[in-house]
């Protein structure tokens, strides 16, 4: 009787239990990694709450074209919308910037779903009122200083309707060349027919926060998220330019499949604890359209 081996022997309980020869496994297989990325926009937030809440909807989308998602955000800088607009490796892009979502979607990135506002969104112009002269607001004076304004105009209060072509108006804008900064000179120069002097800082946030600490009576431009509470608290809101609110985008060559999957969960009950801590009331389908025409405005000579 031939004696069998320690090897053979292993073959034939591999064998009798049904098993393959680990040699000969087929590898498991591997559900590739889709890319996140995340444009916040020039407003200063919570880092914590901002990774909780990119992290909800890295889920969310993971759920539903049934892969794992990463996500990558920078929520200050540009250069994450010109790295997704270059045909980066990002499979989905959550946009709050509509120039971002404009230039995705001219690049042939898919509109996935866009967010409902809780406000009608865009641009505001704030500005202090003038103390015992309703309708009328106050510009100038010595806390201009506080700015770096070398030759500050007297304290003077104008009628709204007339506060553009005001001597004493100075405009304060989140950083030059943002798109808050862009629309707000352009809707100057529609009503003044000059360009404004221009004070900049980092973040909407600091927009609001110059006028509240210092009274700056200034002109600011910050959008409706952020000059919600500048008008609940008394402060005057002088004009608004809409604009298209944020939107969800899928890479070119995403299949038709999984957009439909990923907006089915964003319009749907998925996306329910995405919305409370997004703020937001929930989704829609949307168009591209609205993005389109709008930077045709913003690109279009006054």
């Amino acid at each position: 009787m031939k004696r069998l081996t320690l090897p053979t022997t292993n073959l034939l309980f591999s064998m009798l239990l049904g098993l393959a020869p680990a040699a000969h496994a087929a590898p498991a297989p591997t559900s590739p990694t889709l890319m996140l990325g995340i444009q916040n926009g020039l407003v200063q937030e919570n880092a914590v709450a901002l990774g909780n809440t990119a992290q909800e909807l890295a889920d969310v989308i993971g759920a539903a074209a049934g892969h794992k998602v990463i996500w990558e955000a920078n929520y200050s800088k540009a250069d994450a919308g010109k790295q997704a607009s270059e045909g980066s490796h990002f499979d989905f892009v959550f946009s709050k910037p509509p120039n971002l979502s404009a230039a995705l979607l001219s690049k042939g990135w898919q509109l996935v779903a866009t967010a409902k506002s809780p406000v009608e969104f865009g641009t505001d112009f704030i500005a202090q009122p003038c103390p015992g002269k309703p309708g009328e607001i106050l510009l100038g004076g010595p806390t201009l200083a506080i700015l770096g304004v070398e030759r500050v105009p007297p304290a003077t209060c104008v009628a709204a309707a007339d506060a553009w072509k005001s001597p004493a108006a100075l405009l304060l804008t989140p950083t030059k060349g943002s798109l808050v900064d862009k629309v707000a000179t352009k809707v100057w120069l529609q009503r003044a027919g000059t360009p404004p002097k221009v004070i900049y800082v980092a973040y909407q946030n600091a927009v609001t926060g110059f006028m509240q600490t210092t009274h700056a009576a200034v002109i600011g431009a910050v959008t409706p998220l952020v000059s919600k509470k500048w008008k609940a608290e008394g402060g005057i809101v002088l004009a608004h330019q809409s604009m298209p609110f944020w939107a969800l985008l899928a890479a070119p060559g995403t299949p038709a499949a999984t957009v439909d999957k990923v907006r089915a969960a964003m319009l749907g009950n998925p996306s329910q604890r995405l919305n409370e801590m997004l703020h937001i009331p929930g989704w829609e389908a949307g168009s591209p359209k609205p993005y389109a025409e709008f930077m045709q405005w913003l690109k279009a000579k006054n």
